[in-house]
């Protein structure tokens, strides 16, 4: 829509007022995304990356060149929690991270209790990165949340080993989200 509008002087001014990514300045919050789970899922990981309880989100560029802030989430309760670490996978491919290797992560879970015995005691991981690329307006990027370890291990996502839900055991909700800032 096309408003024309008389200004002070007098002088007329066409204004647009559609709000496009192109217009608006570098540093703005162009669209935000999320994934968001409940699912109470046991799964192996392994010396190789593997996608967390489906936590993956695909987000459209609405600016070219934009930054991405991946932030997660996750409850849950680990099998020898300290031989984890967690990444962020754009477009299957490891962003900010040192290596490949299944030692080298953006974080790792932290015990909620000193005690751990694999039925009442859940960590909880956190992590946020802002990943620099050369986005294309239109064409889907995909983030995922990863972990490896040094073996193959069990990990339960929004809830403790011992528990279907039990009010006596912790539950919780696991959540990917992705804020596209203009470049």
């Amino acid at each position: 829509m096309t408003t024309t509008i008389t200004g002070a002087t007098g002088v007329n001014q066409i204004t647009d007022d559609a709000i496009t990514a192109a217009k608006l300045p570098t540093g703005s919050v162009l669209q935000v995304v999320s994934y968001y789970t409940a699912a109470q899922v046991s799964q192996s990981i392994t010396t190789s990356d593997v996608i967390v309880n489906s936590m993956t989100k695909a987000i459209t560029p609405l600016g070219a060149n934009s930054k991405f802030l991946v932030q997660v989430r996750w409850f849950g309760e680990i099998n020898v929690q300290r031989n984890r670490v967690f990444n962020i996978h754009m477009d299957g491919t490891r962003v900010n991270s040192q290596s490949n290797e299944y030692w080298s992560g953006l974080s790792m879970s932290g015990l909620t209790n000193t005690y751990s015995d694999n039925s009442s005691t859940p960590e909880m991981m956190h992590l946020t990165t802002l990943v620099t690329t050369s986005s294309v307006v239109g064409t889907a990027i995909t983030f995922s949340l990863v972990s490896s370890c040094n073996a193959s291990y069990i990990i339960w996502s929004n809830r403790c080993f011992g528990s279907a839900g039990g009010a006596q055991y912790e539950n919780g909700t696991s959540e990917l989200i992705i804020t596209e800032i203009a470049g």
